[in-house]
């Protein structure tokens, strides 16, 4: 009989706590469903306030008085779509000031959360060109990363220096945004790329390489070729991806002569660029690496055939009876795939990526033996 009533107690309590915890729960939801209804007309009116300075009326209404968390939702609402000029006129509210203000003190917060919250408000808000620069350097790499994202809108030359040092960061999302953020920044970061392709380590420079096979700039092809005969093979890819990118006549002499690289990535890198270009007097070039001993360079070259139109095609057609068995299987695999010419498959672009997505196809392909 005492086990029997232990055992009920036992479940009385749990049902208890597990009431009282969903009590809790759609108290909670109601709780804010309330305050959302009661707040919205407040948020109605200031979206309409700022929408009316937004259209460059003269008069600076006061706006209604709402919660933190509601006037950043307004403000970043207004804010969504907004040129510069339209940013000055918001600039000008006394609501704009005081979440900047407050934004740059969350920045110098001991906490880091604090300072993540900082920098993530001083991007909806467009501000920040004092407070957020030093945080590309913070310990967290949380901090750092949301830093890295807010110098997408704020380009200057010592920014852009401080994103290519990023490139290297041990924390992986670091690196990604750096180098999303590099990329956006187009010309701006020109000069910082340039001068990160002078480092000796293999794989920053081949990081830079790539930033810069994204950034399409014919400045960055000099530099790019001063490595194209470098001992390591991830960088001469880079290089092929960076000339890729660039085109011209140097470009497409450079990317045939990287046909012959000894390292498989950088042949296959090369005839997805040259595929990538449309330059169809290659074809006979490509069609040689149909008999590719790696499966990766057979496959970018039967690709970039079939991206070339009629010649490619051509030179696939003839494929079909050559005496090489790679290539004829190749040749057969490129087109029965059934779109000619259309290059709508992975690892077929003009080079940005290419050795990593061919990469994923050979680790079901076959080597000659």
């Amino acid at each position: 009989m005492q086990l029997y009533d232990l055992l009920a107690c036992v479940l009385l309590a749990e049902g208890g706590i597990l009431g009282g915890g969903l009590s809790l729960i759609l108290g909670h939801a109601a709780f804010q469903q309330l305050r959302a209804a009661r707040l919205r007309p407040g948020m109605r009116a200031n979206m309409q306030t700022l929408a009316r300075v937004l259209a460059g009326a003269p008069d600076r209404p006061a706006l209604a008085r709402l919660p933190l968390d509601k006037a950043i939702e307004v403000v970043a609402e207004a804010t969504r779509s907004v040129d510069d000029a339209g940013r000055a006129r918001l600039a000008e509210l006394p609501v704009y000031a005081a979440l900047t203000e407050r934004a740059a003190r969350w920045c110098t917060s001991t906490r880091w959360h604090r300072r993540l919250k900082g920098v993530r408000l001083l991007v909806i808000l467009g501000a920040g060109q004092d407070a957020v620069p030093p945080l590309l350097e913070d310990p967290r790499a949380e901090v750092r990363s949301a830093a890295a994202a807010w110098a997408a809108n704020q380009p200057s030359p010592q920014i852009a220096t401080r994103l290519v040092r990023m490139l290297s960061d041990e924390a992986l999302a670091c690196r990604l945004t750096a180098h999303r953020t590099l990329v956006r920044m187009g010309l701006h970061a020109v000069p910082a790329i340039i001068s990160h392709m002078t480092e000796e380590s293999p794989a920053s420079l081949a990081t830079a390489l790539l930033v810069a096979s994204r950034v399409h700039d014919s400045s960055l092809m000099g530099p790019a070729l001063a490595h194209r005969n470098h001992s390591d093979p991830e960088v001469r890819a880079a290089v092929a991806q960076v000339i890729a990118s660039g085109g011209g006549t140097d470009g497409v002499e450079g990317l045939e002569g990287f046909l012959t690289d000894p390292a498989p990535a950088v042949r296959a890198t090369a005839a997805a660029g040259l595929g990538g270009l449309g330059h169809w007097p290659s074809s006979p070039l490509l069609a040689e690496l149909l008999g590719d001993p790696a499966w990766e360079v057979r496959r970018a070259a039967g690709l970039a055939l079939d991206r070339l139109g009629g010649p490619g095609q051509l030179y696939l057609q003839r494929a079909l009876h050559s005496t090489d068995r790679f290539a004829q299987d190749m040749a057969r695999q490129v087109l029965d795939r059934g779109g000619t010419g259309t290059g709508t498959e992975s690892g077929t672009g003009t080079g940005t990526g290419t050795g990593t997505t061919l990469a994923v196809f050979a680790t079901n392909g076959k080597e000659r033996r």
